[in-house]
């Protein structure tokens, strides 16, 4: 209810200007009682109703009626002619809104041009019914239609283009100039324009009695609010050009006075259309350079964080990566040296030799892992990893997989839980690869306990659960271990180059598949892969493979 007040009070305060400016501007009529040259109502009917909505019309409708009917006319053509300036103004509202960004349309240089084009062919409309009602009435001779139509079409295109921005804009957010202009350049700049203005426009001045066409000099005067303060400011400005050119033409003074009272107004409002546009499109530049400096700016910090992002990876990568290479190395290193040291005083015991070749194959084969990880890094960065996809028993290369972690460790429980034969096209060895991975996580990320590989069908898709018995990973790290270098709980010393989740998720993505991390009841954690299959095979289904402990 509240709401719906203050929108009568709106309706009522548009009613009121809009029959004070009618009154004004009829006042102001020459070829004919109800068609003036100088018509401002149309530039406030367009922005109330861009404020308020269509459904101002009302008071636009009672006003313009108001207006003529108190003027001159019937109340045939009063409403004939009210009928028209409502149309119009409906009409130039929604071909604002529809192609001109409606209220915003003075914050760019290309609605700020559609919106003339707009109000341009909308004043159509309302001239044409006006001098068409004034003709079928009687109060206007059909040889003045031409005339009289061309005066209306002037008056009320200069109305909309010189009332309407301002009244738009002052009600409209406008974004702030960078580096803006102060209140002391404000105050120089309004006292500089208003001398400059009564020198050129008012009577007071004797250049502007004697009509010299120094009407130029009043450009700088639209450019320096619309460099300096942005387009609310060049909107006023151009407007108190105009009411103060109106003023002096009226008296005869200024460059467009002419012997002809409407060919001076006539060339009066044609100016001020050009001023106000010429302000508001010089205004709406400066914000699209702006904003276009603002863009280039954010791209440019954009580009600058990537790159200092890619440093700090690299360096984090190669702080990383020589670390776990190291570490190999220097037990390769470590076991040529003892091999070296034994055979120094003979040849060593057979004991010696086995345990020294061990540990030199393990740590070759965990420098192998490494390099090759880094390798399928830079094929993954480079797209160049590529799949050898054939039909492989995805139970079998999990049992595989999980004898050869069992052999590795005393500690865990390594089963492998089928329940049906599962066969899937895929690049076996690349499977293999996240296999292992994910038991290799599982047995380092968990104290002991059992490791289940379970492999399952859910319809169209091959499911692979590596679970473990470990702490778990928390629900907003789940998404982040996929990521490249990132590292499970680093602060337990456990050390790794960040790559075998990041490596497997793009692997399975390859298989058109997708891998997830969860936490099971129970505690612990769940990696699942999902991979596409080939329809299933018709067959008994075999008991589950285990491979624990006790069947090494």
């Amino acid at each position: 209810m509240r709401q719906d007040s203050r929108y009568l009070i709106w309706l009522v305060v548009v009613f009121a200007v809009y029959f004070a400016a009618g009154k004004l501007g009829l006042a102001l009529a020459t070829v004919h009682p109800s068609a003036s040259a100088f018509w401002p109502p149309t530039g406030i009917a367009i922005a109330a109703l861009l404020l308020l909505g269509p459904r101002a019309w009302p008071a636009v409708f009672v006003g313009a009626f108001a207006v003529n009917v108190t003027t001159a006319g019937s109340i045939a053509s009063s409403a004939g002619i009210a009928a028209g300036n409502t149309l119009e103004a409906l009409a130039a509202a929604y071909l604002v809104r529809r192609f001109a960004n409606g209220r915003h349309a003075f914050l760019h240089p290309g609605t700020t041009g559609r919106f003339a084009a707009a109000a341009a062919a909308a004043c159509v409309v309302s001239a044409t019914i006006g001098v068409s009602t004034l003709t079928l009435t009687g109060f206007a001779d059909a040889a003045a239609f031409g005339p009289i139509w061309l005066t209306w079409w002037l008056g009320d295109v200069s109305g909309a283009l010189v009332l309407a921005p301002l009244l738009v804009l002052a009600f409209t957010p406008v974004p702030q100039l960078r580096g803006r202009g102060n209140a002391p350049e404000l105050i120089a700049m309004i006292s500089v324009s208003a001398a400059v203005a009564v020198i050129v426009l008012t009577p007071l001045s004797p250049v502007a009695a004697i009509n010299e066409p120094v009407g130029y000099l009043l450009f700088p005067l639209l450019v320096w609010p619309a460099i300096r303060f942005g387009p609310r400011a060049a909107a006023g400005m151009a407007a108190g050009i105009a009411a103060l050119a109106a003023l002096g033409a009226t008296q005869g003074a200024g460059p467009w006075a002419r012997g002809d009272p409407n060919e001076t107004l006539l060339l009066l409002q044609a100016f001020n259309a050009v001023a106000m546009l010429t302000s508001l499109v010089l205004a709406t530049l400066v914000l699209e350079r702006q904003r276009a400096e603002e863009s280039l700016r954010q791209v440019e910090e954009r580009l600058r964080r990537a790159e200092e992002g890619k440093v700090a990876a690299r360096d984090e990568f190669l702080q990383i990566a020589a670390h776990e290479l190291r570490t190999p190395i220097t037990a390769l290193s470590a076991a040529v040296q003892l091999l070296l040291r034994d055979t120094a005083g003979g040849a060593p015991s057979a004991q010696t030799l086995r345990r020294t070749v061990e540990l030199i194959g393990a740590q070759a084969a965990r420098l192998e892992t490494l390099v090759e990880r880094l390798l399928d890094t830079v094929r993954i960065q480079a797209g160049r990893m590529e799949l050898d996809i054939a039909e492989a028993d995805l139970v079998e290369l999990c049992a595989q997989v999980a004898r050869e972690a069992q052999a590795l460790t005393t500690r865990h429980e390594i089963t492998v839980l089928a329940p049906q034969p599962v066969r899937a096209p895929v690049d076996a060895l690349r499977i293999e690869q996240v296999l292992r991975n994910l038991v290799d996580n599982a047995v380092k990320f968990s104290p002991g306990g059992r490791v289940e590989i379970a492999v399952s069908l859910a319809g169209r898709r091959a499911e692979i659960a590596v679970r473990d018995r470990g702490p778990g990973i928390p629900p907003e790290l789940r998404e982040r271990v996929f990521e490249r270098f990132y590292q499970a709980r680093p602060e337990e010393g456990r050390r790794g180059l960040g790559l075998g989740l990041h490596v497997s998720r793009h692997i399975v993505q390859l298989h058109g598949g997708e891998i997830t991390a969860e936490q099971p009841p129970g505690g612990g954690t769940r990696i699942v892969v999902r991979l596409p299959v080939a329809p299933p095979l018709e067959s008994a289904s075999p008991p589950a493979v285990a491979v624990g402990a006790a069947g090494r």
